[in-house]
């Protein structure tokens, strides 16, 4: 024989004990978390986006307008930027124009008074450039721009390239404060304190809009074969 089935009075008893439970995880949900907001769930995913660093001119900040192309070479000036910067030789130079247009570039973030990062970057950028031999200034720009303007003078950068063996067609960069972290926010390498710079190195043609990040601590030889098959692709 099968057990008795409960009367009904007790079955809607325990129907209410369980509305009345559920009822209150609601509100207790609603207490800690508020009530539901639009777009909640595009907001969980959402990251803020860096914010442009302090004293970056208003004409710079202005969006470049996107071409159908991303070679289309007056959006790439407009993107990166033409601000001018010194060279470690004292010499003016236009960031875009000079230092970018056309060409198969390796930009490296550094400052001389690094201890940590630096130290271990600039002797995998010096093995890369022997490893390019006759190709390093003449099909591939070497760029290391001093994230730490203010103390990094151009003769600074140049006794500091002499330290490590740097050779003609790798180009150190400083300048005014507010055109070293805009070139540097563009390049999607700026950080409030200097001394959290970035340790990745940018691989790019530009004349085809082909970049990629790479380790300043991968194997030399790695990162000189990307160049070299940047440069084969061309």
């Amino acid at each position: 024989m099968r057990g008795a089935m409960p009367c009904p009075g007790r079955m809607a008893e325990l129907r209410f004990q369980t509305a009345r439970s559920v009822l209150a995880g609601i509100l207790v949900s609603f207490c800690l978390w508020g009530a539901p907001r639009p777009a909640a769930a595009h907001e969980m995913h959402k990251h803020d986006k860096a914010a442009p660093p302090p004293g970056a001119q208003g004409e710079q900040q202005g969006k470049a307008t996107k071409p159908l192309v991303r070679t289309d070479e007056k959006y790439q000036r407009e993107y990166f930027t033409d601000l001018p910067l010194l060279t470690q030789d004292g010499k003016e130079v236009h960031f875009y124009t000079d230092m970018l247009q056309g060409k198969v570039v390796l930009i490296s973030f550094i400052y001389t008074n690094c201890t940590e990062i630096c130290p271990i970057l600039m002797p995998n950028l010096v093995r890369i450039q022997e490893l390019l031999g006759d190709r390093s200034g003449r099909d591939v720009s070497l760029i290391s721009i001093s994230v730490d303007p203010e103390d990094d003078t151009p003769e600074e950068l140049k006794e500091y390239g002499k330290k490590y063996g740097a050779k003609p067609g790798w180009t150190f960069l400083t300048g005014k404060k507010e055109n070293i972290d805009w070139v540097v926010y563009k390049l999607g390498q700026y950080a409030e304190d200097f001394e959290d710079h970035s340790m990745l190195f940018l691989v790019g043609d530009v004349k085809n809009a082909r970049w990629a990040k790479m380790r300043g601590d991968m194997p030399p030889e790695t990162i000189a074969a990307r160049l070299l098959e940047f440069l084969a692709k061309r």
